[in-house]
């Protein structure tokens, strides 16, 4: 049997972070992973998609060089090339972690994981692994929809939307959350005549209700149709798929990806057999994420709050300062949510309807990009930046419609997490010209000090 101080289950952004933390907090570390190093995030999530959206977005530079005084001539989009680069871009940053777990002595273990007692950990194949404490950082996988059944060849998952050598003439998105979203503006970009069935009433159905309906506008301008209030109750495949939804109005498409959402990927860990406690398949954990069982922990994706690789990295850390004895509570407020559309939008803290539904005395101020010099010759006129706060200048949210929105926000994250006063905000320098000032002219046009608007 092989002892550790920390035994993580699953190498995803929660659990690798996780480990790299805890061994240079002197613990002894392994990582039992039953799949590939980095887990969804790395592999089938967060960086093959915005490698991928990185190149759509090249591909629009391209084509609006000629308003900037450069003329590229015509654009030849090589979507194998895209994969590829996709690829390799997901293989060195793997090959990068598992650089460091030798460098910083984790014992990295593969296979299937079952928790078998308090300190035991199983794996087919090797010895049993005991430990001190334990961290689940299983993760989450994709979730289909009883109606419709994805084959990974025409009606995909997202996993298998990442495994295509060649953009389809036509996509049907099922869900127009985050993904869906993103992926809509991935393939029209690619000249792929997108539709979006969302079964909500709106686009990004988590965000304020002016984001979801500028993203909407937005969506159809560019060509993308957008089914809201629909629901998809059936695919069947013919020459290419046929999606039938709500009202029975029928989609003709090649291609359909069923984009509505993940579940906690903990069937087989055992929970049961040593006691650790569910809720609404995901495992329960106390405001330290400790589970029921003692000395053993549970983060990212397989317990609750929002499904994002940098909230399990937080997670993680917190787990790991718990374990060592400093004691510390989760707390989600201040996680910053970030879509790669385009344009991005990323906020942080409530929305403008949610603090108006909890707090008395909201506040609510907003710049656009169109009043920007920087987002202006920039040719990114459309988006703005909203503060949200009350009446004593305290931050409650910030949402940013724009470009560059999901670096932006790690300022108001910052701002909101160090309880930063508007009205100090408002005082900061910022450089000139950047995008960054759209943030300090929302902070002033909040204190009644509008610079730069009417």
């Amino acid at each position: 049997m092989k002892n550790y101080d920390l035994a993580i289950i699953g190498s995803g952004p929660g659990g690798y972070v996780a480990a790299l933390y805890a061994s240079r907090r002197k613990l002894k570390v392994c990582v039992i992973e039953k799949g590939l190093v980095g887990g969804t995030c790395l592999n089938r999530g967060c960086i093959p998609t915005k490698s991928l959206l990185n190149s759509a977005s090249m591909i629009t530079v391209i084509k609006e060089a000629s308003a900037f005084g450069v003329d590229t001539g015509s654009v030849s989009i090589k979507f194998d090339k895209m994969m590829s680069r996709k690829d390799e871009t997901v293989l060195k940053l793997r090959t990068g972690i598992e650089t460091l777990f030798r460098a910083n002595s984790i014992d990295l273990i593969r296979g299937q994981a079952r928790i078998s007692g308090p300190d035991t950990v199983t794996v087919p194949g090797a010895e049993d692994i005991y430990a001190k404490n334990m961290l689940i950082a299983a993760g989450s996988k994709t979730t289909s929809l009883n109606t419709i059944k994805t084959d990974e060849a025409d009606i995909l998952s997202s996993d298998g939307i990442l495994s295509l050598r060649s953009a389809p003439k036509s996509l049907v998105i099922i869900g127009g959350g985050v993904i869906g979203c993103e992926f809509a503006g991935l393939f029209n970009t690619l000249g792929t005549k997108v539709t979006v069935v969302e079964f909500m009433d709106r686009l990004v159905p988590n965000l304020s209700c002016e984001i979801s309906k500028k993203l909407e506008l937005l969506f159809k301008k560019r060509g993308i149709e957008v089914f809201a209030s629909s629901g998809a109750e059936s695919a069947e495949k013919k020459q290419g798929v046929a999606v039938k939804i709500s009202g029975g109005k029928v989609i003709e498409t090649e291609k359909v990806f069923v984009a509505v959402g993940r579940t906690p990927d903990i069937e087989s860990l055992g929970l049961a057999d040593c006691g650790i406690k569910t809720e609404k398949n995901r495992i329960a954990v106390d405001e330290h994420l400790m589970t029921s069982v003692k000395g053993i922990y549970a983060i990212g994706d397989c317990v609750g709050g929002p499904l994002l690789a940098h909230k399990a990295s937080y997670d993680g850390i917190l787990a790991c300062d718990n374990i060592l004895g400093d004691s510390r509570k989760v707390d989600y407020s201040n996680v910053p949510n970030c879509i790669w559309t385009d344009p991005e939008i990323a906020c942080v803290g409530l929305t403008e309807e949610e603090a108006k539904s909890r707090v008395s005395g909201v506040k609510i101020a907003k710049f656009p990009y169109l009043a920007s010099g920087k987002a202006f010759l920039m040719g990114k006129p459309e988006g703005f930046i909203k503060i949200i706060g009350d009446t004593a200048g305290n931050v409650l949210g910030v949402e940013i419609f724009g470009a560059g929105a999901c670096e932006l926000i790690a300022e108001a994250v910052l701002a909101k997490t160090m309880g930063i006063n508007i009205k100090d905000w408002a005082r900061a320098v910022h450089g000139h010209p950047t995008l960054s000032e759209i943030i300090q002219e929302a902070a002033h046009i909040f204190c009644g000090t509008p610079i730069h608007s009417i």
